[in-house]
């Protein structure tokens, strides 16, 4: 034989032996929930003829049992008697994707639709090669999935720790997979803020991202399906009514996670209280509760500063204190003293102050040897700043100004020596004996 024909005639076979039709179907087995809708993809390659290619579905309870009909592309009366009804509703349905992809649908499916689903393809090709159906099977199980929040508090301080609480559960007849979901919703739009599961993982909504890196967001997993996100610091931006969103997956073959049912909860809505709601800060001297402080030249000033909140453990406070208006000496909220001097660096002839806080919400002022620069309007402001966090850069803290408050007035007033009494002494004869001078004071 002429080696040249064999060659072509191998030729031939191998390009036909690659061009071969292939059908193929959604892997299997498929896991579904009674009452959810199901597609089952099938699409084909490598085939000769038209590019729209045509499909019809076909079904049976087990592997080998006898087929039932359901829908074709091409054929409207293909279905079988018994699913008629559904097919008329659209309940079952097929639907085109592409010339060679097809989509089988079920709006609601039911237990008895678990079996062996066929699909199969009409030959258009010259030669028959390659295979014109595939098979997958389709497992229907009950719904058991439930979801039940708890109520979080309808208050919560600013500053303070909200945890979320929601009990996920199914039953474990069937290998399948749970996660959890938090979820705000500030008027008509909800923002996830995390997600744990279907395999241990953790996914946060784009705007809860850094917080969580942060550990704003802590997630606790309990017992029998309990699980808790602590949101901690909460400020303003933080109150929404909050829901909870509980899925059931399925791990297909191929690695493809499969959402199969799901149901949200609301739990209830939470109002966070501005710091600056309760936040109050009042001034005084240490000798007594008026208004103002009667000195003299080279006494010590020492005024009180103090803060009551009702989140006060929670707050970092920064604490300046101010004369006719101009700031004299600053604590800020890492305890670090500041002593605010004039351009040129002096203390522009004023006493030295020095600042310490004596308790959790007591600043003590001390102001050694005053002069008449020291009198004037005294009053104390306070700036309360929650953490947010930003540890996980490695850098210090990031901060969120809660509130700012100005306490009452304390009014400081310094003596001057001006001007003098003269008492004279005289004896019994009227003659002068000794003469003296006092000074007097002036305000």
């Amino acid at each position: 034989m002429d080696l040249g024909f064999l060659a072509l005639a191998f030729g031939l076979l191998f390009i036909g032996g690659c061009s071969a039709r292939v059908v193929t179907v959604s892997p299997g087995p498929l896991i579904r929930v009674e009452g959810q809708p199901v597609s089952i993809r099938c699409d084909v390659n490598d085939y000769e003829g038209p590019s729209e290619q045509d499909f019809e579905w076909e079904m049976s309870r087990d592997a080998k049992g006898p087929k039932i009909k359901m829908v074709s592309t091409f054929d409207s009366s293909f279905s079988d008697p018994s699913l008629s009804k559904r097919v008329a509703s659209g309940d079952i349905s097929v639907v085109r994707l592409q010339d060679n992809e097809a989509e089988l649908k079920i709006a609601e499916v039911k237990s008895q639709d678990s079996g062996f689903y066929l699909c199969r393809t009409t030959s258009t090709d010259s030669v028959i090669s390659g295979n014109y159906e595939a098979q997958v099977q389709l497992k229907v199980i009950p719904k058991t999935l439930k979801v039940s929040p708890q109520t979080p508090p309808p208050v919560v301080l600013e500053g303070n720790d909200l945890t979320l609480s929601c009990n996920v559960t199914r039953e474990l007849n069937y290998p399948t997979y749970l996660s959890v979901t938090w979820l705000v919703k500030k008027g008509t739009t909800s923002e996830e803020i995390l997600t744990f599961g279907p395999q241990g993982d953790v996914v946060t909504g784009s705007k809860f991202a850094r917080r969580y890196l942060d550990g704003g967001l802590r997630l606790v997993p309990g017992r029998n399906g309990l699980f808790e996100l602590v949101i901690s610091r909460v400020t303003t931006s933080d109150q929404g009514t909050y829901e909870c969103n509980g899925t059931e997956w399925t791990h297909e073959s191929g690695g493809k996670w499969t959402k199969i049912v799901e149901s949200t909860k609301e739990m209830g809505t939470v109002t966070v209280t501005p710091t600056g709601h309760f936040l109050n800060v009042k001034a005084s001297s240490s000798s007594s509760s008026s208004p103002s402080v009667l000195l003299s030249p080279g006494n010590m000033l020492t005024l009180f500063c103090y803060v009551f909140a009702d989140n006060l453990p929670v707050l970092s406070l920064e604490m300046t204190w101010l004369a006719d208006g101009r700031e004299i000496i600053t604590m800020d909220h890492s305890g670090l003293v500041i002593s605010n001097t004039s351009s040129n660096g002096a203390q522009a002839k004023r006493g030295q102050a020095a600042l310490e806080r004596t308790g959790g919400g007591e600043y003590r002022l001390g102001v050694r040897g005053v002069s008449g620069e020291d009198g004037g309007i005294y009053t104390c402001r306070v700036r309360a700043f929650i953490e947010k966090g930003g540890r996980s850069t490695g850098g210090g803290g990031r901060w969120h100004l809660a509130a700012e408050k100005m306490s009452n007035p304390v009014t400081v007033k310094v003596s001057e020596t001006s001007k003098y009494h003269i008492f004279t002494a005289v004896n019994d004869m009227g003659k002068e004996m000794m003469s003296t001078s006092t000074p007097m004071d002036v305000f």
